[in-house]
This record gives C-alpha cells, sequence and structure tokens, in this order.
C-alpha cells in the first residue's frame, strides 16, 4: 500500500511535465501537409459540408412529395358515466291511399284540421315512451388512410428542381470555401517562412556588425582611430541586436497564426524543412475564363432557382387535384350489452379550380419574374466583375515575377558593393560611414529580396484561386 502511494505521489508530481512534453511535441511541417491540416480542421469547410447535408435532406423531403402520405391515427376512451333519460316520442300509422307511414296526427273533428299544442306544434294521438339507461365503458377507432396529389399545379416538379439546385449550390459553396482556406494557409505558410528568413538575415547582419565592432574597437585601443567611429559602429550594432529581437517576435506570433490556420494549439512548435527561396513557381499562364469561377456557377445556380421559383408562384394558383384512400375501424363497448363494432374502406377524390384572387396571382408572379430578371443582370454584372478579377491576378502575379528577378540582381550587386566596401575599409581605404552604409544597404535588398520572393508564391496561390484550380485534397 504504501509503494502504491509514492508512485500515487510521483505521477502527480511529474504530470505537469509530461503534459508540457506532450505541447511541445515540433510539428513537423510542408506545404501540402499545411493544406489538409488547413482543411481538416477549417469551421468554414465543416459549415459547408453540414450544409451540403442540409440540402441532401431537403431533396429528401421534396422527392417524397411524388409519393402517398399513409398515416395511421388512432383514438381510445374509457368512460363509466351512466346515461338515464326518458324519452317521449311520436308515432305514426299506416296509409291505406299511400301505404306509407305517416304522422299519428290528432284531428279536430270539427275543422278537420290538426290540433296544434301550446308549443306550436302538432299533437300526436299516442306517443311512444322509451327510458334509456345507458354506460358506455369505452371505445376506439382506428384509421388508415393514404393520401396521393394527382396534379399540384407543377409546384412537385418545380420543388424538386429547385431541390437539386439547392444541393448543387451547396456542393459549388464547399468547393469555394475550401478554395479560401487553402489561400490563407498558402499565405500562413509563405509568411512564416518569409519571418523565419528575416530572423536569420537580422542574425547575419548582427554578425556583421559583431565583427565590425571586434575590429573597431582593436582599431581604437591601438590609437588608430578614434572613438566616435567606435560609437557608431556599436550604436549600429544595438540596433541590428533590436531588430533580432523583432524579428524573433514577428515569428512567434506568426507560428502562432499558423497554428491557427491549422486548427492545433498555439503553442505548438512548428519546425519546416522548406525556405522561400529554394520554392520554385510552376504556374503557367492560364487563359482563364470566368465562367468557369465557382463564384459563376453559384450565380448561375441563383437564377435558375429564381426561374423555378415563378413556377412555383404560378402552382398556388393552378388546379389541384388528388386522391385519398382510407380504411376505418371502431368500436364502442357497452354494459350489460354487446359492443358495437363497424369498419369499412373509403375513397375520396378532390379537385380545387381557383376562380379569381382579386390581383394577387398577377402580384406574386409579377414579383417572381422581377426578382428573376434581377438575378439575370447580377449575373451579367458578375461576369465582368470575376473576369477582371482573374486578369488582375494574373498580372500581379506577372509583376511579382519582375520583382523577383530585380531583386535578384539588386542582391548581386548588394553583395558586390559590400565585399568591394569590406576590402577598401581593411586597406584604409573606405570610412566607417561607408562601410555601415554598405552593410545597411545589403540588408535591406536581401530583405526586399525574402519580401519579393514570398509575394510571389501568395500572388501565385491568389491565381490559382482565382481561375478554379485549388483542388481539395479530402
Amino acid at each position: 500500500m504504501k509503494e502504491i502511494k509514492i508512485i500515487i505521489i510521483i505521477l502527480l508530481l511529474t504530470s505537469p511535465f509530461l503534459i508540457k512534453a506532450q505541447k511541445s511535441e515540433v510539428l513537423e511541417l510542408s506545404l501540402d501537409k499545411c493544406r489538409t491540416m488547413a482543411e481538416e480542421n477549417s469551421e468554414l469547410v465543416k459549415i459547408a459540408e453540414e450544409n451540403i447535408s442540409k440540402a441532401n435532406g431537403e431533396k429528401q423531403a421534396a422527392q417524397s412529395a411524388w409519393f402517398p402520405n399513409i398515416s395511421l391515427t388512432g383514438t381510445g376512451i374509457y368512460n363509466k358515466n351512466e346515461i338515464n333519460q326518458e324519452l317521449v316520442l311520436p308515432t305514426k300509422v299506416f296509409d291505406m291511399t299511400t301505404g306509407e307511414l305517416v304522422p299519428n296526427i290528432a284531428i279536430n273533428p270539427i275543422t278537420g284540421e290538426p290540433i296544434i299544442g301550446p308549443d306550436g306544434n302538432p299533437v300526436f294521438n299516442t306517443y311512444a315512451f322509451m327510458p334509456i339507461n345507458i354506460t358506455i365503458q369505452g371505445g376506439y377507432i382506428a384509421s388508415l388512410s393514404a393520401e396521393q396529389p394527382i396534379y399540384a399545379g407543377g409546384k412537385i416538379i418545380a420543388g424538386n428542381k429547385m431541390a437539386s439546385i439547392g444541393e448543387k449550390m451547396a456542393a459549388e459553396n464547399k468547393n469555394l470555401k475550401t478554395a479560401e482556406v487553402l489561400f490563407e494557409a498558402d499565405k500562413m505558410y509563405y509568411t512564416y517562412l518569409s519571418v523565419k528568413e528575416k530572423v536569420v538575415l537580422a542574425k547575419k547582419y548582427q554578425g556583421l556588425l559583431d565583427q565590425l565592432v571586434a575590429i573597431v574597437t582593436d582599431s581604437y585601443q591601438t590609437g588608430m582611430i578614434n572613438q566616435n567611429e567606435l560609437l557608431k559602429v556599436q550604436v549600429q550594432y544595438n540596433e541590428a541586436s533590436l531588430q533580432v529581437q523583432k524579428a524573433e517576435n514577428g515569428l512567434e506570433l506568426s507560428r502562432m497564426a499558423l497554428c491557427r490556420v491549422l486548427g492545433v494549439d498555439f503553442n505548438t512548435p512548428i519546425e519546416i524543412n522548406d525556405s522561400i527561396g529554394y520554392i520554385t513557381s510552376a504556374v503557367e499562364n492560364y487563359s482563364s475564363d470566368a465562367k468557369d469561377r465557382i463564384e459563376y456557377n453559384l450565380l448561375q445556380s441563383n437564377v435558375e432557382m429564381a426561374k423555378q421559383n415563378i413556377k412555383m408562384v404560378q402552382g398556388d394558383f393552378m388546379p389541384n387535384a388528388g386522391i385519398s384512400l382510407g380504411y376505418n375501424y371502431y368500436s364502442i363497448a357497452l354494459q350489460n350489452m354487446d359492443n358495437y363494432d363497424s369498419h369499412g374502406f373509403s375513397a375520396i377524390a378532390s379537385i380545387k379550380i381557383p376562380i379569381t384572387s382579386f390581383g394577387e396571382r398577377k402580384g406574386k408572379v409579377k414579383s417572381a419574374i422581377a426578382d428573376y430578371n434581377i438575378k439575370q443582370y447580377e449575373l451579367q454584372q458578375a461576369t465582368e466583375y470575376l473576369q477582371l478579377e482573374i486578369e488582375q491576378a494574373r498580372l500581379n502575379y506577372l509583376d511579382a515575377q519582375t520583382r523577383v528577378e530585380m531583386t535578384k540582381k539588386s542582391l548581386e550587386q548588394a553583395n558586390e558593393n559590400l565585399r568591394i566596401s569590406q576590402d577598401n575599409y581593411k586597406l584604409g581605404m573606405e570610412t566607417i560611414v561607408n562601410l555601415l552604409e554598405a552593410q545597411a544597404e545589403w540588408q535591406k535588398t536581401y530583405s526586399n529580396r525574402i519580401d519579393a520572393l514570398t509575394d510571389l508564391k501568395i500572388k501565385e496561390s491568389n491565381y490559382l484561386k482565382v481561375t478554379n484550380r485549388f483542388r481539395s485534397n479530402n
């Protein structure tokens, strides 16, 4: 028992470290894995999938209108109250002339007219006395019915088409949301790589200044330069150290932003064996049409939906016909008497023909037609914007490629300029100010190179998105 307690105490003491170790497990990431995780954990995609299920259910419900609506109903009653009633009923006699039973009315022998009582009703010669003493113990009624519409003014056909369009739109909406999620994942992935290389650059720049501080310090101690030059280098070194800290903070924020897109804990360490400078572009110069885009398909489906809605509205004012078949059985239990039972089939045919609605039909149909026309105009207008967006994305991508080539040349020139300045400074032919400027220019050009490569990849992903070439990994 004592050993068990010791083990429990050890587990309790070490559990925080175990949890921390689990949280600190490094997530190795690639672009494909980033996209897959972002899609799998995206609430937008999950909502879109639920909308597909919803649309599928609505389609099933619409299809059920083709089939009869079969229902079984039952009602039971239990009651022990007695019914006591004394009834006095008028009688009838046989008429020898007509051969029928006629009311046994008392006739005034003088006038030959029926004798009228105080209540204003004729008086009968004789009355029948009927005492009623009934106790209903209970009973039940069961009914099985089937209702089948024969003609509903075209509403069933239109409803099924609208449900099919809705299901198609839900699937297209998922593709649209997936493309948005994948594009967001690409941006966060490339941004993280960009900031990661900015950290490396900041440390390289800090290293250059660290070396320069050591050289200038030796020169100052030997009396070759004055203190002012040493202070300039130290100030620049301190500024570089601050840039390293800012870059590292930016890397931490970009890691958290990437974790958010991936759907993992913000404290998850990320390891990417990739570099923004080594990623090659494989995008072709696509000539895409606006009609190939998901947004166009959704707008076109809206037009089709509005067209079917016109038929639905018209169907409200068209003749409706249907039949109903049923089987009924009911039984009543009586005290001291035989139960009363009855059953049988029934068939009902109905038709409803609207005659006039005093302008309601005309107004609603006019409104539905106007809505259909609006959807068509919106589609035409959006087509132009969608095509313009494609061309803009293509030109932005080409501009980004040009910028990458320009920054490549600029970086080569900055490297050469820095090398010459360093050599000249060692030979005493360059001032410390010029060397610091060359180093700062090199760092700025290198940073612009990273930004250009990052912008190129983001513009490439955007071009893939607007040309409908982002494909789901699932």
